[in-house]
Parts: structure tokens; sequence; C-alpha cells
């Protein structure tokens, strides 16, 4: 029996409906039922119209029934799809926020992190900053401590000079020296204990307390001094045990090493004491040669004792045997000029006298000059000392490098004796070596000097006898 035509063309469009919707698609037993429901309905054939109602009937309750299903199949599967989805969404917006919040956190813990760092680094920052502050302080102080203690070392030595055991020439020399110790002491001190290395403070505080008479200070201070390489030390050293000075014991052997070393380093004063050792034969064998070779070099590096004694030794042969050596030169008044001439222009008083005696006399290599002889007394005489004033009356009474003049020989003769350094017996010079007769005319102005002193009664006579003599020494009473 077939299906009416409305029928089947409902079923169809059911079925091409669902299809369209996707609900068939959806569900494959849902589907398959339908379609077998459809493939029934198309195989069915209506014997009759009342079986034809009543299957039609059955038939479109039984495609409403199926698809009441499919779709409420449909709808399920939609919600638990739905469902599913928000689930997933759900879970998925659950899972970033939690990673987000991890994010925030990791984040939050880095700040941290970085905060405490920075914090580290200021702290650091203001530790290096107050460390350096500290350090800057430090190294300023030391600076000005330094600074202050080469001051101290620059006074010292600008006022006390630069150390030297070389004798002195004169007391006034000697009293400058004392004074400039004296001065210099404090700054001396001060040097010597900032910079303990330093040898001239340490040489000057023993010359301090040797002039004191403390020689038990004086002479750690000069080792201190010598170990620190100064010379001048050596030298006052090799003095300690030449001479014996408490708390030293005599030792002329072991003065000789310490001359020695003082001498190999230079030291003038050194040289020149080891000269005398070879001279004298103390603490060595007597060696002319040596004695002449070391004062030579001390005598060129300067030092006046030196220049002196090696003149000498040129003049007449002091300190050689018999006081002629051929090997040495020795005696050789030429060689000795040089030495009395450098030594007269720095106003050694001794030196202008043996140069004036060896114009006036003459030697071997050196004739008799009156110009010369007559330049050095004059020389000698400005300085105000009493004998080249005697000496340059001599000159005027024999008319020696210059006019005679009775009257300013007198005048020099009274004003030396009146010093009371030169005495009658030595007033006047020597012509070849030989002190000759009072000059006439000069003897008279001389007694009239004495008598307008009111001390010579007797006549004026050019007689310059026991009673001119006596009155003479009244210049001095």
């Amino acid at each position: 029996m077939r299906l009416p035509k409305a029928v089947l063309r409902i079923t169809l469009i059911s079925v091409l409906s669902l299809k369209a919707t996707g609900v068939l698609a959806q569900s494959d037993d849902a589907a398959a039922a339908v379609e077998e429901a459809l493939a029934a309905l198309l195989a069915l054939r209506a014997p009759s119209e009342e079986d034809l109602a009543e299957e039609r009937a059955g038939a479109v309750e039984d495609a409403l029934g199926a698809f009441e299903t499919l779709a409420a199949e449909s709808a399920e599967r939609a919600e638990a799809e739905a469902a599913a989805t928000r689930a997933t969404a759900v879970e998925d917006a659950t899972t970033a926020f939690a990673a987000l919040a991890a994010e925030s956190a990791a984040r939050a813990e880095a700040e941290a992190m970085e905060a405490a760092l920075a914090a580290e680094r200021a702290e650091a920052v203001e530790q290096a900053s107050s460390a350096f502050e500290v350090l800057a302080a430090e190294s300023a102080a030391r600076a000005a401590e330094a600074a202050a203690a080469q001051a101290s070392l620059a006074q010292c030595i600008e006022i006390a000079g630069e150390p030297s055991a070389e004798n002195y020439t004169t007391e006034e020399e000697q009293t400058a020296a004392l004074d400039a110790l004296r001065a210099a002491f404090p700054a001396c001190r001060e040097a010597a204990e900032a910079l303990p290395e330093e040898g001239a403070p340490l040489y000057h505080l023993a010359s301090a307390a040797q002039a004191a008479g403390r020689h038990r200070r004086a002479v750690p201070l000069y080792e201190r001094a010598a170990e620190a390489g100064v010379a001048a030390a050596m030298t006052r050293l090799g003095d300690y045990h030449n001479f014996g000075l408490r708390p030293i014991r005599e030792d002329a052997a072991q003065a000789v090493e310490y001359y020695r070393q003082a001498a190999d380093l230079g030291d003038p004063a050194g040289m020149a004491t080891l000269a005398f050792m070879y001279r004298l034969g103390r603490g060595v064998e007597a060696d002319s040669a040596e004695m002449v070779r070391l004062m030579r070099m001390a005598a060129e590096a300067g030092y006046p004792f030196a220049q002196y004694n090696l003149a000498q030794t040129f003049l007449d042969g002091e300190g050689v045997p018999g006081g002629v050596d051929e090997a040495l030169g020795v005696p050789n008044a030429r060689r000795a000029v040089p030495l009395l001439v450098t030594l007269a222009r720095d106003g050694n008083v001794e030196a202008v006298q043996d140069l004036i005696a060896l114009y006036s006399d003459g030697a071997e290599g050196v004739p008799a000059n009156d110009f010369l002889r007559g330049g050095w007394v004059e020389a000698l005489a400005e300085t105000g000392d009493p004998r080249g004033i005697a000496a340059r009356g001599f000159l005027f009474e024999h008319g020696i490098g210059r006019p005679a003049n009775p009257e300013l020989a007198a005048a020099d003769y009274i004003a030396a004796l009146e010093s009371g350094e030169v005495d009658m017996n030595d007033l006047r010079g020597t012509i070849d070596g030989q002190t000759p007769r009072w000059d006439g005319a000069t003897a008279r102005a001389f007694q009239t000097i004495l008598q307008e002193r009111g001390l010579y009664t007797m006549a004026i006579d050019g007689d310059i006898g026991p009673g001119t003599r006596a009155a003479a020494r009244g210049l001095t009473d």
C-alpha cells in the first residue's frame, strides 16, 4: 500500500529539514532510524484508505517520535558540547589566570630582588664612598706628614748645613757652627723622628750631643748616620777610636778603617785624617807617598786644612822623613803657591803670611818679588790684621813695592803694637832673611808718636833702644 503523497511529502520534508539543520549528521543512529522509517514508508502500499490513514498516522507518529528523539539527543549533545566548551573556557581562563598570577608573582619577586640588589648596591656605594673618604683623609694626612717631614729635613740642612767633619779654621767659624746646630736642633729632631732613614739629621743631632759633651748619646747617633751612608759620620767615629773618647776605647787600627771608609765615600776630612795616620804611622805603616796622595785628594776636594798642610809639605818637606823626597817632588815651593793663593783669597791669614814670607825671601823655583809681596801685605793689612799692618809699615819704612814713607811706617807700627797681638821683637820684617836696622827717619817718627802719647820723654834721636822699647810697651797698658 502506498502512502498518500501528502504524507510522503511531509516525511520527506522532515527528513530533509533534519539533514539541512545538521541534526541527522550529528547522530548516526537517529539518521539511520529515520532513513529506515522512510524506506519503510516508501515500501508500504496502502491497501485501503483506512489502513493508509492508520499507517500514515502511525508513520507520522513514529516519524515525529523519531524526530523528537533525534531533536532531544541533538539538544542534549549541543548542551553537553556547550557545557564542555564552557568548562574548557573556564579551565582555560583558570589556567590563564593562574599563569598570570604566577607571572605577576614572579615579576613581584623579581622587582623585590631588584629592589634588594639596588639597596645592596646603594649600601655598597655608600660604604665604598665612606671608605674612599677615609682613605682620602688618611692619604691627605700621610701626605701632610710627609710634607712636614721633608720641610723639617730641608730646614735642618738649611740651618746646620750638609754633614761635614772638617775642622774649623777660626773660633768664629766654630762659634757660628755651634749656634747653627742649636738653631737647627728642633727641625733636625723632627726630621730624624719622621725620616729615620735620613742620615743628615742624625749626624747633626750627634754633633750637638758631642758639643755638649754627651758622647754616650753622640756615638749611637753617629753610628746610625754612618749606616745611612753619611761619610762624615764615619770620620767622626774614626776620631772617637783614634783618640779614645769615652765611651770608645782607643783603637788606632779601627780608626783607620773608619777613615778609610769615609775616604772611599769622598769625605775630605776622612782623607786628610787618614793621610796623617800614614804620616805618623799610626794604625798603619808610615807611608809618605800615600800621605801625599790622600792629602792631595782632600785638597782637590776643597778642604782648606788639607790644602794648607799639603802646601807646607811642598814648602819645606813637612811630614816627609828628612824633608826631602825626590820621587814626591818635595820640597817644591812652586807647587805650594797655588794652594796658598787659593787659601789666601778665601781669607786664610796663615796662607797670606806664608806668601808674604815666600815673596820676601824667595825659595827654589819662586824668586823674591816686591810687587807680589806688597800686594799680599796690603791685602792682609786691609783686613785689620795687626801682623799685616806691621808688615805694611815695614814696606813703607824701606820703600818696598811702594815709595818710602816714614810717617806711615811709624803709624802702622804703633797700630800693630796697640793691638797687643804683635810684640816689639816681631814688629818688623826681613830683607834677604835678615831683619835690617831701623831707618832713622822712621825711628824718629815712631819716637815722636810715643812722645805725643805721653809715653816717651827722652830725646828724639832715632835710636830704638831700651827707653823707646819700654815706652812702646806702654801702648798696651
